[in-house]
């Protein structure tokens, strides 16, 4: 009788679990080891299901940072990433992840992307979440827009007066792959580029690599401006229309075009990542890094759904 009331309770308790395995299976996280994650009391909807927004923040992470950084830029990161979403999800109209404009990786694409490696992966991202729980960066008490880039051209950038936090600040970066692009160029190629900015401001490409100059350049080596046959351009128009990781670059005459130059990858304003993962490699803690980056700032728990610090 014990025994057949045994079989009964083991049936039932299987019955109850295969949906669940199913969903563990259908969604990629099966032999994921599960970490409790702090909840935010607001919800992120994607790929058609509702997750607090500590959870999702494992989809921001996986896409704004490699999987080799090392823990502590990974975790400074996801401060960084909560801080930005909170204050997006705050004035957002919908909980939609699509309609949040904050990009993110799908679980399908961190399958396929990391393959084998993908449960250990994934831990990294998730360890990274929970060991920053709830914590945000903050300026007098608000939320700050917490810019960050791949590599600075050495300094990082100063925003300007209304962004106190984002100022310049050394930054070794030159280890990046990727940090230093030479492109050449004919005349002909590089007027069609740049004149694809612009309708209203065209130049021709004779004799062009006599007719640049660079009006502005920021000491941090960022150009603001540049003037090209009489017509003006600022630093991030012809970084984009030329296919420059940044707007850190420099011109050089060559027989029938320019060379261009160019060191650092993104914007350049508030933290590097690379500079970050240096950082953390020394053995400076995530406080430390982003105390560095964002100075002035405060590292602070935040409760989303009432819009205050507690």
């Amino acid at each position: 009788m014990v025994r057949r009331w045994g079989m009964v309770l083991g049936g039932f308790l299987l019955s109850m679990m295969v949906p669940y395995i199913i969903t563990l299976v259908w969604s990629g996280q099966l032999g994921v080891r599960r970490i409790g994650l702090h909840s935010s009391g607001d919800m992120v909807v994607t790929e058609g299901e509702e997750m607090d927004a500590e959870n999702f923040l494992i989809y921001v992470l996986a896409e704004q940072i490699g999987r080799e950084a090392p823990a502590g830029a990974k975790e400074a990161q996801a401060v960084v990433a909560r801080t930005n979403l909170y204050q997006t999800m705050a004035q957002a109209q919908s909980s939609r992840a699509e309609d949040l404009g904050i990009g993110y990786m799908s679980l399908e694409e961190m399958r396929e992307s990391w393959a084998d490696d993908f449960s250990d992966v994934y831990q990294s991202y998730q360890e990274a979440v929970s060991a920053t729980a709830g914590l945000v960066l903050t300026y007098n008490g608000e939320l700050i827009d917490a810019l960050f880039h791949k590599a600075s051209a050495g300094m990082t950038r100063t925003m300007g007066e209304e962004y106190p936090y984002l100022t310049s600040v050394e930054s070794d970066d030159q280890l990046c792959d990727g940090y230093l692009t030479v492109m050449d160029l004919s005349g002909q190629k590089l007027a069609e580029q740049i004149n694809k900015v612009d309708k209203a401001r065209q130049v021709s490409s004779q004799e062009i690599s006599g007719k640049i100059q660079i009006v502005n350049r920021e000491d941090t080596g960022y150009v603001t401006a540049v003037q090209i046959d009489q017509q003006l351009f600022s630093g991030d128009e012809l970084a984009e229309a030329l296919g420059l990781p940044c707007a850190a670059f420099s011109f050089s005459a060559l027989e029938d075009g320019v060379r261009i130059t160019c060191t650092g990858i993104g914007h350049g304003y508030g933290l590097s990542q690379t500079g970050a993962a240096r950082m953390a490699e020394e053995g400076k803690s995530r406080e430390e890094i982003l105390a560095y980056y964002y100075p002035g700032t405060e590292v602070t728990q935040w409760q989303l759904d009432q819009n205050r610090q507690q």
